[in-house]
């Protein structure tokens, strides 16, 4: 890969030769929140003070610059896009903090929007399915959405209490964490199923009480992997067994993880951490269950950065929303590049 911006612009860098870039988006306070490439390499992203969603084009991207860096205006104010995916047919949906699923043609720049049946659902991460249908969680609700493109009908399924946040789909099952609202003492530690057949849902505990499990990514063989924000660790379930089995390792004291990805090449799993504001790594090969062995961290330039989401390039290097600490109002605009 080549790496914008060259040595010249290098904001971070160790003995171990790691580097660490940093890229501004061109509105400032915006509030980079989630990320993902598309299939020629371009990073998309939401702006979620900015009313925009971004593209970055990383053989362009120039480091502590805006350079190679595109932004489309949505076209209603304050949207508040948060969490987005890319189709197979290249079309970037996200979610509208407004009560909206959007979606943009790349190819022309135009939007399109679907109002959520239920008012102030608050949509959370949403995925496509191998049927083309937009799946989505209702954080406030308490649901999950089915976006049918071809009609624009959304569908909603109940379930439980505790605010679904991450989405992924495993053994034709729509699953979800559930880790409440902890800004405001509302506590849960479940991990959820819907089956998108019958309606019925499935929940499994994620001890301890309050270890509020946040994001969520899977293995090829289907292995679910989550954070535990609450709990500072990260778990992964194994479900071909009778019984799924719960396996956490710990990443030191309150280091509040928030998303992840695995790298399976390497053996790695690359995490986002708000305390302190640093990109964590734990090395499989060297992990030990209820322990921090294997558990490194690579600390950002700004001590303010407060990284989010988290993505990996072909090349193995890692991708991150440095949203700041937006819902204290102290906002950022950047996207972050570690190579490891």
């Amino acid at each position: 890969m080549l790496l914008a911006g060259g040595c010249s612009l290098l904001l971070s860098a160790s003995a171990y030769g790691e580097i660490v870039l940093e890229y501004h988006t061109p509105t400032p306070d915006s509030s980079p929140a989630d990320l993902a490439f598309d299939a020629q390499g371009n990073l998309w992203f939401t702006e979620l003070n900015a009313n925009r969603i971004g593209k970055l084009d990383p053989t362009k991207a120039k480091s502590l610059t805006s350079q190679g860096i595109t932004e489309y205006e949505l076209p209603h104010p304050n949207s508040k896009p948060h969490y987005l995916t890319i189709a197979k047919n290249g079309l970037i949906w996200f979610t509208e903090g407004a009560n909206r699923i959007g979606s943009l043609d790349p190819k022309d720049g135009t939007f399109k929007e679907y109002d959520i049946p239920s008012p102030h659902s608050e949509p959370h991460e949403l995925i496509e399915t191998p049927d083309g249908c937009i799946w989505f969680l209702e954080f406030q609700s308490n649901k999950v959405g089915r976006l049918e493109p071809m009609t624009g009908k959304i569908t909603e399924f109940p379930i439980g209490p505790g605010n679904p946040h991450a989405l992924a789909l495993v053994g034709g099952k729509i699953w979800y964490t559930q880790g409440g609202m902890f800004w405001v003492n509302t506590f849960s530690n479940k991990l959820g199923s819907l089956d998108p057949v019958t309606g019925d849902v499935e929940e499994i505990i994620i001890p301890p009480e309050k270890s509020v499990p946040h994001g969520m990514t899977v293995t090829q063989d289907g292995t679910i992997w989550l954070t535990e924000k609450f709990a500072s660790k990260l778990a992964k379930l194994d479900l071909n067994r009778k019984k799924p089995k719960v396996v956490e390792y710990f990443l030191g004291k309150e280091r509040s993880p928030h998303d992840l990805h695995i790298d399976e090449k390497k053996g790695y799993v690359w995490f986002t951490a708000a305390n302190p504001d640093a990109i964590g790594r734990l090395d499989l090969s060297k992990a030990k269950p209820g322990t921090s062995k294997g558990v490194r961290y690579y600390k950002l330039p700004d001590p303010d950065s407060h990284p989010t989401q988290i993505a990996l390039d072909k090349e193995g290097n890692i991708w991150f929303t440095e949203m700041g600490r937006y819902f204290q109002g102290k906002y950022n605009n950047k996207i972050g590049l570690l190579v490891p």
